[in-house]
């Protein structure tokens, strides 16, 4: 933890080097992170870009309470959720499932297309848990962070976020089973 206070110290002072460093280290995570919470490639840099203009300008704050990835997911997710709620991508993402639908017809064996089909209703799934679920779901599932990280991250207990991920994990496998059942009949 001194190193990464220290680090921070750096970055504070102006140390450009130190910032980029970090960048370099964090970066695409970062971008991963916020894909994983939006679905969408582009946004997801574009929200990168603003945490890391966020650590900059607020680096002074980090106290060295946590490490400094976990203070930066917070700022990724946060950064994220705020997203979703400002252009509500729920509705972008109905738009682009028919869109994914109509080019689905062109794509060729059952195989990619299942395969397609599964892709499209597991991020039609995700977007669709609860925002305290899907990020649980996101930090343990795509970023393999410990569930104690996680809490830290999210601000909440420990048995908050096994819940979470285990309520995400149970309505992601139903929604899937419903769209099995679609697929037979």
């Amino acid at each position: 933890m001194e190193q990464e206070l220290a680090r921070a110290e750096r970055i504070a002072a102006g140390d450009r080097t130190a910032f980029k460093e970090l960048f370099d280290e964090y970066n695409a995570e970062i971008v991963n992170l916020c894909y994983a919470m939006i679905r969408n490639k582009p946004d997801a840099e574009d929200i990168a870009q603003e945490v890391f203009v966020e650590v900059f300008c607020s680096i002074r704050s980090y106290k060295g309470k946590s490490k400094l990835s976990t203070w930066i997911y917070r700022i990724a997710v946060n950064k994220s959720l705020n997203f979703i709620k400002k252009k509500k991508v729920r509705s972008l993402f109905v738009r682009k499932e028919k869109k994914i639908q109509t080019d689905m017809t062109n794509i060729g064996t059952d195989w990619q297309l299942r395969e397609s089909q599964y892709k499209t209703h597991f991020d039609k799934a995700i977007s669709q848990l609860p925002e305290k679920q899907r990020t649980a779901f996101v930090l343990y599932m795509y970023e393999d962070l410990p569930q104690k990280e996680i809490a830290t991250i999210m601000n909440c207990s420990l048995p908050t976020v096994e819940v979470s991920i285990h309520r995400a994990r149970k309505f992601i496998e139903n929604y899937i089973k419903t769209f099995d059942k679609e697929l037979l009949q």
